[in-house]
């Protein structure tokens, strides 16, 4: 983080999934992610006119935040980019900073590429096998320009290193 209330998506680096090792009678569990208790997210509130968390929750999410969706080398990418919440659309301009609603930025966080590569390796009993490797990146880099809730910078690190 450069500067107070400016948050730049690149400076995060999103969990990785799990290299998948095994052969053909190998059987597949996934990890089970560890979740992130955000503090201040869950509870009662105190001094908020008796609202509850539920409806804190809302409220956060209907903040605005001010956000800068980067610019692609891509010459096909998408400018603007679309997004939607409840019936709501949102557009996102490259290169323009826009004060949007929480939620809309949430949906850009979670937007994210994958990639799998199966690289063949020789296991120690001298058997061919293929793992999965798989990638995950972000399919929008944005910054956060200004976020005037405290709350802000950690609910967009958790958002940014789930496994969406």
């Amino acid at each position: 983080m450069a500067a107070k209330g400016k948050f730049d998506t690149p400076d995060i680096d999103p969990e990785q999934p799990s290299t998948i090792l095994g052969g053909n009678d190998t059987i597949y569990v996934p990890d089970t992610p560890e979740i992130d208790v955000v503090l201040g997210a869950t509870g009662e509130a105190k001094g908020n006119g008796g609202l509850d968390a539920y409806a804190q929750e809302l409220l956060f999410n209907e903040e605005l935040v001010e956000v800068m969706l980067h610019e692609s080398t891509d010459t096909n990418a998408e400018n603007p980019v679309f997004t939607a919440c409840n019936g709501v659309t949102q557009y996102f301009f490259r290169g323009e900073v826009q004060a949007v609603r929480r939620k809309f930025v949430a949906i850009l966080a979670c937007a994210k590429e994958h990639n799998v590569t199966t690289p063949e390796y020789t296991g120690s009993d001298g058997v061919r096998a293929i793992s999965i490797k798989r990638t995950s990146s972000l399919k929008y880099p944005f910054s956060i320009i200004s976020d005037p809730n405290p709350r802000g910078p950690a609910w967009l690190k958790a958002l940014l290193r789930s496994a969406t």
